[in-house]
């Protein structure tokens, strides 16, 4: 309940005061102290599951704002709340950007997000645009022990090459 995902009133925000400290910092921020009073919880890690009460408070509460005033709340009270994104805003977040920039389109041919894992060492190698339809022919077909002659003929007589 004090750490989980609630929907405020234009997306969704998750919410992790399951410490005291930020848990008092929340209930007086919003001006709702005899929450703390009620449910001061313990010092660490209390999450108050299973309190259907204390979330239906806290669901009206979250849904009064929008995310962007439950983020600056957030810094001004010292109470953890992030942005829950989708795939249309995750690129515009500016922590996700750091840390996981796409690879553009006009780099690998689509948007794609960089492997995630970094294992000691060298960093994976970017990843490449894939080769357009039968941009390698030749190449795999040399591989395969064609002789360049034989490609001209099969490329003369259509069996190769760009599709109509």
């Amino acid at each position: 309940v004090r750490y989980q995902i609630y929907e405020a009133s234009d997306g969704h925000v998750l919410f992790m005061a399951s410490e005291r400290a930020f848990w008092r910092n929340f209930c007086e921020g919003v001006g709702r102290p005899e929450l703390f009073e009620r449910w001061p919880g313990s010092k660490y890690a209390d999450h108050a599951r299973h309190n259907t009460e204390l979330q239906a408070e806290l669901k009206a509460i979250f849904a009064t704002r929008t995310c962007a005033e439950w983020l600056a709340f957030s810094d001004k009270t010292d109470t953890p709340i992030a942005p829950v994104n989708t795939p249309k805003t995750a690129p515009d977040d500016p922590q996700f950007a750091h840390r996981l920039p796409f690879y553009g389109i006009d780099e690998v041919g689509a948007e794609q997000l960089p492997l995630p894992v970094y294992l000691e060492g060298d960093l994976p190698p970017a990843p490449s645009m894939a080769p357009m339809v039968g941009e390698q022919t030749d190449e795999v077909l040399v591989e395969l022990g064609m002789s360049p002659e034989r490609i001209a003929e099969l490329r003369a007589a259509g069996i190769v090459g760009p599709r109509d």
